[in-house]
């Protein structure tokens, strides 16, 4: 700016013509335009910087907010295990009609997700060995029957063992009730460990894992209850905080491991089993316990959350 201005005052007092102030000014625009284009060109790499970073915190806070997400759902569902017996119940809801609610939306998610979702997996199991077979995809809905067969076998022995003497077959196999709760608990910490992983590891989206933990919180629920009859001071004391840690575990496996397609398809069928299952005796009680209205209710407002999606 200086010498512009030493310029203009040169050609004022030397008295030059108009030739002169002409190709002065011509020499000096040039260098005005360049300063603005180099102001120009600092505001647009500043503005880029700020953007860049803008999105970068943006996208770390996404991340953070995920991860958070993620470990409430999963604190969410231990504590399906350790809350409900203190929580107070619903006001003008008995846990009759709780449990019908809680069936409806298991029961409607398992069909209209879980079936779906393991129909997509079918191809994993192309010539997989298991035990005594080898897949094939046509063998996918074997595997939820194999999880059913299972859960009836823990529930079948679990009640044999109320009675007060366990029945001499069981006896001779060395069964005993503790043996019976031991057997039946960890088949659950398989089945909660699997739930877990999967809200780790994502691998059905967002918006689903969200609808998984929130349909399995309510299937937690019920298999708590029932649990709970079998079991009394045993579950309390302990089964009920084994499998509070199970999904905790689960989610941790997840975060260091991941499991085959072919592995994962094979637990998520056992997991569909169970669920059906486990639906279909804990969470829609006896007739004159349970509320049709109730279960007709949850079933129907999550299938339509399910469709929405």
């Amino acid at each position: 700016m200086t010498e512009r201005l030493v310029s203009v005052e040169i050609n004022v007092t030397t008295g030059a013509g108009p030739e002169h102030s002409a190709l002065a000014l011509r020499t000096t625009l040039p260098g005005i335009r360049s300063e603005k284009g180099t102001i120009r060109s600092h505001r647009i790499a500043f503005t880029m910087g700020v953007l860049a970073v803008v999105v970068m915190m943006t996208e770390m806070v996404a991340v953070v907010l995920d991860e958070l997400l993620v470990a409430g759902l999963i604190l969410g569902i231990a504590l399906v295990h350790l809350l409900p017996a203190s929580l107070p119940g619903v006001p003008f809801v008995s846990r009759g009609s709780s449990l019908s609610a809680a069936g409806g939306i298991s029961i409607v998610y398992a069909f209209l997700h879980l079936f779906p979702e393991l129909d997509a997996h079918r191809d994993a199991l192309e010539d997989v060995d298991l035990i005594v077979a080898t897949l094939t995809a046509e063998h996918i809905y074997g595997l939820v029957f194999i999880g059913i067969a299972l859960f009836y076998g823990l529930e079948r022995v679990a009640t044999l063992s109320q009675a007060t003497d366990l029945p001499s077959p069981l006896k001779d196999m060395g069964i005993s009730d503790h043996s019976v709760f031991w057997a039946h608990i960890g088949g659950f910490v398989v089945y909660n460990a699997f739930i877990g992983y999967v809200i780790v590891q994502g691998r059905t989206g967002t918006e689903s894992t969200l609808l998984f933990a929130f349909a399995m919180g309510f299937h937690l629920f019920g298999n708590d209850e029932a649990m709970e009859q079998h079991y009394h001071k045993l579950y309390n004391n302990v089964g009920q905080w084994i499998l509070a840690g199970a999904v905790i575990a689960g989610g941790l496996v997840a975060l260091v491991y991941t499991l085959s397609d072919a592995a994962f398809t094979v637990l998520l069928g056992f997991l569909t089993g169970g669920v059906i299952f486990n639906a279909i005796k804990d969470e829609l009680p006896r007739t004159r316990e349970s509320r049709f209205w109730a279960f007709a209710l949850g079933s129907l407002v999550y299938a339509l959350i399910l469709f929405s999606l």
